[in-house]
């Protein structure tokens, strides 16, 4: 059937229903007031729904569940006290160029095994997430506009999966995208930006793969990294944020390799708490403290990344951190290139450290990292400043064309 410019409010149940199989088309209606949802798809049905004001209900506005299919276009849904659309038990439909708004849950909700396609709307203002995604769904979400929603923009956990791809994801009141709980979505080519507080917010044993984002302008972290999480996070731009680029604490872990960070406000990487991630082949510089800041316990390997240009230290080590620093190239910087203390540790081998505004590697304090095979020079001041208590191998490492002093001694 074709079903259309009618008014469809005040049903004791829903609106309008396909299922078994029915195709058919909703189109230009207005649904409204209705006290379950508005339009409810399932059992193989496959409508065409298009041009349709689904507002004000006491439930939901769509719901697609039980292997219903459908094309869900151009609707205007909002102001429903449950969610806006909710894919649920293999539904699959493609919800495309709807503007989906002012719903008192979340914009879209997929669980117990949604899938779908979720492409190019506008979806913004919502109570709970723009879109949140659990339990095994997995759809694909690209080209949307998340923006404005009272949480986070995308919400992805208890196990939740999907491809989140080339989505604007912005000025959502907590993250941009928030992953807990085993959540394990492909996020990529997505801009993440102005969000109140990081871009990317992974906890909970979560393994998502974030790669080529850009990630910028955010309250907090641009990607933050805890309790027990390892993901993929590479070949993103991260940079210009309110604090860090990248915070990985609380046993934190992950792959972090060929990304730019660059210009925020605190490091570009900061791992603390037991947080041991590898952090390999990126680009860390003009960041307006640390390039890396390894305190409180933290471990991590940090190898063959170009650290240049940061305010503060190309890498601070200190509080019995024990990361391994290897290969790195460490110059430009503003202050010096390495500086360890505090009980710092770790291991500080083959890595090239020159042209430093201050020292090459500067050792105070009680720190006490092992160095070896290390170039270190053409520094602003000295090659290696250290307290008397430490041990240099200053034939293991080689130290010259420092500009002051290759080798500093100081009392603390």
């Amino acid at each position: 059937p074709v079903i259309a410019r009618n008014t469809v409010h005040g049903c004791r149940d829903t609106g309008v229903v396909f299922k078994d199989g029915a195709d058919g088309t909703l189109s230009g209606n207005r649904l409204f007031g209705n006290h379950s949802v508005a339009i409810e798809v399932h059992s193989r049905a496959d409508p065409l729904v298009e041009d349709n004001d689904v507002f004000d209900g006491q439930q939901g506005g769509v719901f697609v569940y039980n292997r219903g299919k459908g094309h869900l276009r151009r609707n205007k849904i909002f102001r429903n006290a449950l969610e806006g659309v909710e894919i649920k038990q293999g539904g699959r439909p493609l919800v495309e160029d709807n503007d989906i708004y002012d719903n008192l849950e979340c914009g879209i909700f997929i669980h117990e095994g949604g899938e779908g396609r979720v492409i190019g709307n506008r979806i913004h203002s919502n109570s709970y997430a723009g879109i949140e995604i659990k339990d095994a769904s997995s759809p694909e979400v690209r080209g949307n506009d998340v923006y404005s929603g009272r949480t986070s923009g995308m919400y992805i956990h208890s196990g939740g999966q999907g491809v989140i791809e080339g989505n604007q994801i912005h000025q959502n009141w907590l993250h941009g995208v928030y992953v807990r709980s085993k959540g394990c979505p492909h996020l990529m080519k997505n801009n993440i930006f102005r969000n109140d507080e990081c871009g990317i917010f992974v906890t909970e044993s979560s393994h998502p793969c974030i790669e080529h984002n850009e990630v910028h302008a955010n309250g907090l972290a641009g990607v933050e990294v805890k309790e027990d999480s390892s993901p993929t996070i590479k070949l993103n731009r991260i940079h210009d944020g309110n604090t860090g680029g990248i915070f990985v604490l609380a046993r934190g872990r992950g792959r972090i390799f060929e990304n730019k960070l660059y210009n925020n406000k605190l490091e570009g990487i900061e791992i603390k708490d037991g947080g041991d991630p590898q952090v390999v082949d990126n680009e860390i510089y003009d960041n307006l403290e640390c390039g890396v800041f390894a305190h409180d316990g933290a471990l991590g390997r940090i190898e063959d990344n170009r650290i240049f240009g940061n305010a503060y230290a190309g890498i601070e080590i200190k509080d019995t951190s024990s990361p391994i620093v290897k290969n790195n190239r460490i110059y430009r910087g503003q202050t010096s290139g390495i500086y360890v203390h505090s009980g710092g540790q770790g291991k500080v081998v083959e890595n090239d450290v020159f042209e430093n505004g201050l020292h090459g590697i500067m050792i105070l304090s009680g720190g006490n990292p092992w160095m070896s095979r290390n170039k270190i020079h053409d520094n602003i001041e000295c090659g290696v400043v250290a307290h008397v208590s430490y041990a240099l191998d200053s034939v293991g490492n080689q130290i010259y064309a420092n500009r002051i002093k290759n080798v500093q001694t100081v009392k603390s």
